[in-house]
């Protein structure tokens, strides 16, 4: 019980990246062992944010589904109308995949839902993401995190977000709900017998809270649902301005010597962003965010309604990939972004620059194929485009250079059936290949290169920022 992972008798674990740091609770072990590379993925549980604070205190990611997408089936339980099982990774797409796996309606589990996970797509421009009103941002004095979650912000915009101010004052009264109301009483329901039998069995701090759960009155239960009821009208209104949210995970970060001195106060400073979660049917992503002085990890959290867990993964991938963060405490780097359309196995994202552009001579052969079109996009800066001379009908030939001394080049991807993929790559002409192209969002896909030697002599058109920009303003030229 708790956000900070010191209430145990087996011993504390040790936070992966700051001996010093609490681990965040209340799956603490689960999260240690993924972010010191014992394991790739790791189950925890989320009542109040306890696989999302650990996640933030150990530079991993912490996915918290939609409210019974993961049948608790065997779970031992906090608050059963509020029981998560959540997931620890190193990155996203292992999150991902893992929900895939365990999601499910389960007989066996009476609060499970028959509820779908979408695929996960690129990151969705535009997107309008909710943030908080300035008064709101609450640091307890922590202006590292304050400057975090400012750049984090910054990030996300620059990929294509809309920010839009909210109030979120309803969050934070849900919140509040959870403990001061007759929540607690599910904790107590659960293990009532063992308080009556061996009260000394349980940590001191945790038997103090679970006992507040004996005194709430049937009354108090149901004026806290008449108020929960308000909350969640208030927050279906908010996101009908925005798609989602993205919070601090925790307002700040504590040593266990801290914690051990003041053990409520810190706990409950630690869920002002997580706890009103579960309450209002939200589904949450926990990516890490920033490393700040002294070696304290920081992680935001993105929020939205139940059912949208793919969409947040959408955003929560690209935007982890952008922090350029070691994984966990591992100090290796991220790989890059596979592509993540189509969302099947039988089907292969081919990125193209020139001649098999919709509209352009080649596109039939495409179509010919069965291939649909999936988005329109650009390169990193890391290419230069060329005009290759004598190719009939005229296309272009793309090559990768040095990091950040190149342009941004417009590109299709189109979705090719595997075995017509093959066909396809075997008629490619020389001097063009199919190779790995990295996009500005940090993914990376098939796509027509050029072979280096091609390029001798050839105009460097890289200025128009793609092929039919540069072939619109030939075709002013000769008018």
């Amino acid at each position: 019980t708790g956000l900070v992972g010191v209430r145990t008798p087996y011993g504390i674990p040790r936070n992966a990246i700051n001996a010093k740091l609490i681990p965040g609770g209340s799956s603490c072990g689960s999260a240690v062992a993924v972010a010191a590379g014992f394991v790739p993925i790791a189950l925890g549980t989320d009542t109040a944010g306890s696989g999302r604070v650990p996640a933030a205190l150990n530079n991993i990611v912490g996915l918290k589904p939609s409210l019974g997408l993961v049948p608790t089936t065997g779970v031992v339980p906090a608050c059963r109308t509020l029981d998560c099982v959540s997931i620890f990774a190193l990155t996203v797409d292992d999150a991902v995949a893992t929900l895939a796996e365990i999601a499910g309606e389960d007989a066996a589990d009476p609060f499970s839902r028959l509820r779908t996970f979408g695929p996960v797509t690129s990151f969705p421009q535009g997107v309008r993401v909710g943030i908080p009103n300035f008064g709101q941002r609450i640091f307890f004095g922590n202006q590292a995190y304050a400057t975090a979650y400012d750049a984090s912000l910054e990030r996300i915009a620059a990929l294509g977000a809309s920010l839009v101010e909210i109030d979120i004052e309803a969050l934070f009264e849900t919140g509040r709900l959870l403990y001061d109301g007759p929540w607690v009483a599910e904790r107590f329901l659960t293990i009532r017998d063992l308080i009556a039998s061996a009260p000394d069995s349980l940590h001191p701090v945790t038997r103090e809270i679970i006992l507040q759960g004996a005194r709430p009155s049937a009354a108090d239960a149901f004026a806290a649902f008449y108020r929960l009821a308000e909350m969640r009208r208030t927050c279906e209104q908010l996101f009908h301005t925005v798609d989602a949210i993205m919070l601090p995970t925790i307002p700040t970060a504590y040593t266990v010597d801290q914690v051990l001195a003041n053990p409520i106060e810190l706990n409950s400073r630690l869920g002002l962003y997580t706890n009103f979660v579960n309450l209002l049917d939200l589904c949450g992503l926990a990516i890490p965010a920033a490393i700040t002085h002294g070696d304290i990890p920081f992680g935001i959290t993105l929020l939205g309604p139940a059912g949208r867990d793919a969409m947040l993964a959408s955003i929560g991938r690209v935007l982890h990939a952008g922090a350029a963060l070691p994984l966990g405490a591992l100090r290796i780097s991220q790989p890059d972004l596979a592509p993540t359309m189509p969302h099947c196995d039988d089907h292969i994202a081919l990125a193209v620059f020139g001649a098999h552009l919709s509209g352009m001579p080649l596109n039939d052969e495409l179509k010919a194929l069965h291939a649909t079109l999936v988005e329109e996009t650009q390169t990193a800066p890391d290419y230069r485009l060329f005009g290759l001379t004598g190719a009939r009908p005229a296309k272009p030939g793309l090559l990768r250079v040095a990091a950040g001394t190149g342009a941004a080049i417009t590109l299709e991807i189109w979705s090719l059936p595997a075995e017509a993929f093959g066909r396809f790559v075997a008629a490619v002409p020389a001097p063009l290949t199919i190779g790995t192209v990295k996009l500005a969002d940090g993914r990376c896909v098939k796509g027509f290169l050029v072979e280096p030697e091609a390029i001798t002599g050839t105009e460097d058109i890289s200025r128009f920022g793609g092929w039919r920009s540069y072939v619109a303003a030939q075709s002013t030229l000769v008018a």
